[in-house]
């Protein structure tokens, strides 16, 4: 077993009133930070949700930490991998407090219940402040930016200290500017010695900070390219994973696009 692969997946498939998934090979190993493009419909998602046992695969292979989905215990492999994502976004109560929404990441649990106990409060407290996030502690669920919402839910998936952090679409709904400051925000913690990978779903090239090392496009459920970043992602394969002419641009560390039909 290769001791640096984090998560594998091999010959995925996903069928649901037709195929969402077809044949998937896609590994992430210890230092990659992952960015899935695709556009809607492509299966992004659903491969986050493969993983997370959201879903159950119709054919292929899937690793974890070096366990086997149908195999091994998966809910012990779920507990290495974080997720922030819109669904979390909406289970959560107005009146929950940013320490409470972070605590909860601790204990799996969505709306924290029962009383907290001295270190899990420190611990929150410290993800908070290594987030810039210190004066969200007291402010409720509903007083909160959606911008800020996002931060928290990363705080709470840092709880449970995790190997792999999914974020799917982070920046959705967002406006430019808090766009602008999640995305200073991931790129800093993306930076971190200590940071787990990160795997970004997006739609936006826009939105792949440098610390991305690794980009996965599919469309229509299959990979289109899969691997370095600056290898994967070129006018030629973007033109196929949307399914329009699109060029590429490289501006420094950030990227544009320009559909040209």
């Amino acid at each position: 077993m290769d001791k640096s692969l984090l998560l594998g997946a091999v010959g995925l498939s996903v069928e649901r009133d037709g195929m969402i998934l077809q044949g998937v090979e896609w590994k992430v190993r210890k230092g990659e930070h992952w960015v899935i493009l695709g556009a809607n419909g492509s299966g992004k998602s659903t491969l986050l949700n493969v993983f997370n046992a959201f879903i159950a695969p119709t054919e292929g292979r899937l690793f974890a930490f070096g366990r086997e989905y149908g195999e091994d215990d998966w809910n012990e492999v779920k507990e290495g991998i974080g997720y922030v994502g819109s669904e979390v976004n909406r289970m959560i109560e107005p009146g929950e407090s940013g320490l409470d929404v972070v605590v909860s990441g601790a204990r799996a649990m969505i709306n924290f219940w029962g009383e907290t106990n001295p270190k899990e409060q420190r611990a929150a407290r410290s993800i908070l402040r290594r987030l810039g996030c210190l004066a969200l502690e007291k402010r409720y669920w509903r007083q909160a930016s959606q911008g800020e919402r996002q931060k928290l839910l990363f705080g709470r998936a840092l709880m449970a200290k995790p190997k792999v952090l999914f974020l799917d679409e982070p920046c959705a709904g967002l406006d430019p500017v808090a766009r602008s400051s999640y995305l200073e925000f991931m790129e800093s913690n993306a930076s971190r010695p200590r940071s787990p990978s990160l795997v970004l779903v997006t739609h936006h090239v826009e939105e792949i900070t440098p610390s991305f090392t690794h980009a996965l496009l599919l469309s229509e459920g299959r990979v289109v390219a899969s691997g370095i970043k600056d290898e994967v992602l070129t006018s030629k394969n973007l033109s196929i994973a949307f399914g329009s002419r699109i060029r590429l641009r490289r501006r420094a560390h950030s990227y544009g696009v320009t559909v040209l039909e």
